[in-house]
């Protein structure tokens, strides 16, 4: 709560608030946005909630605002002819520049909360050095360590087995080809894991190299053994049989009890080390290759949604919708670039 989120930055001093003009008496000012992983998906008008918007307009009629489109900006609003298709809640264009003016002050807004997002993000996070071990006629391999940079607790921390840190590796060569790439998406936008839906199809060979930070939940099957599954909510459909009334709370645990967690999060002050590899049927001796590497964090896998769509959801957002909302607000934390000659 001071005045660098994420590290022990001490405190602001000065007036804690303004009474009749007049400042109060000054004293420590503790910092209460607490931003964290998630952030809004939803219409600029609808979210963050301001007293303003909702006078002036429904959910519904701030729904049908073109924010992208440019409405109430002199660009759209001096180029469209006379019969323009608005719906009857914009048809006035005195509406659709105050519109244009609520919605900036929402995005700016939004902006500053995901620079303290990205700043309490990057102090918990860290990244060490791209370290080469070997990069000649057996092929590239390299490593670097995501480190854990507080002293407080776990991390990611909370809903562990919803968020996700991940690596994205790139090798390329001179000529800017691809030789390899580990972290990247499929095109409903998850990582190529057990989760992925085209790698679970066969579309997409699986990534062995990925590096994730997001804990799995596995449970126990019928005949013996486990296997990972997304648990949208606390409860599963596997084979356990249940007590009910439950004795212990599930809201305790964050899981079912038929259920354990395969965490893979990082201990204070700890690291845990990404290590990639380069087979030599992709390379040639005297060539020089790049490594790119980013640590991107992004609030819940696409694959959760999948798994909730049945449900529905508000502000007539379709399931492809939200996931493109969501990858498009992953920030890249950290990125580690070097060039290594392979002899």
């Amino acid at each position: 709560m001071g005045k660098i989120q994420g590290v022990a930055s001490g405190y602001d001093w000065g007036p804690a608030a303004m009474v009749r003009d007049e400042p109060t008496k000054p004293r420590k000012l503790s910092n209460h946005i607490f931003a964290g992983p998630d952030y809004s998906i939803i219409h600029p008008g609808i979210f963050p909630h301001n007293v303003e918007a909702a006078q002036f307009k429904t959910l519904a009629e701030w729904l049908q605002f073109d924010v992208k489109g440019g409405w109430g900006t002199d660009a759209f609003e001096n180029r469209i002819s006379r019969d323009y298709p608005f719906p009857k809640a914009w048809a006035s264009i005195d509406d659709r520049y105050d519109g244009r003016k609520i919605i900036d002050e929402r995005l700016e807004r939004l902006k500053k909360a995901r620079r303290l997002r990205e700043q309490v993000l990057r102090n918990g996070f860290k990244l060490s050095d791209v370290r080469v071990k070997r990069a000649d006629g057996r092929g590239l391999d390299f490593e670097i360590d995501v480190i854990n940079g507080t002293d407080g607790h776990s991390v990611p921390t909370a809903f562990d087995a919803e968020r996700m840190i991940f690596l994205q590796v790139t090798v390329k060569d001179r000529h800017g080809r691809t030789v390899y790439v580990s972290g990247d998406r499929d095109p409903n936008g998850d990582v190529r894991d057990l989760h992925s839906l085209y790698v679970h199809n066969g579309e997409l060979p699986l990534d062995p190299d990925l590096f994730t930070l997001q804990s799995k939940f596995v449970i126990r099957m019928l005949r013996g053994g486990e296997r990972e599954q997304v648990l949208a909510v606390n409860t599963s459909t596997d084979v356990l049989p249940f007590v009910r009334p439950e004795p212990r709370p599930t809201t305790l645990y964050g899981r079912p009890r038929g259920a354990r967690k395969h965490k893979k999060t990082i201990d204070p002050l700890m690291h845990r080390t990404a290590t990639h590899g380069v087979p030599a049927d992709k390379l040639k001796r005297g060539e020089t290759y790049s490594i790119d590497i980013k640590l991107i964090s992004q609030m819940v896998p696409v694959n959760l949604i999948a798994a909730i769509q049945d449900a529905g959801f508000d502000f007539g957002m379709s399931p492809a919708q939200i996931a493109r909302e969501v990858v498009r607000g992953s920030s890249v934390l950290w990125t580690k670039r070097t060039k290594v000659r392979v002899r």
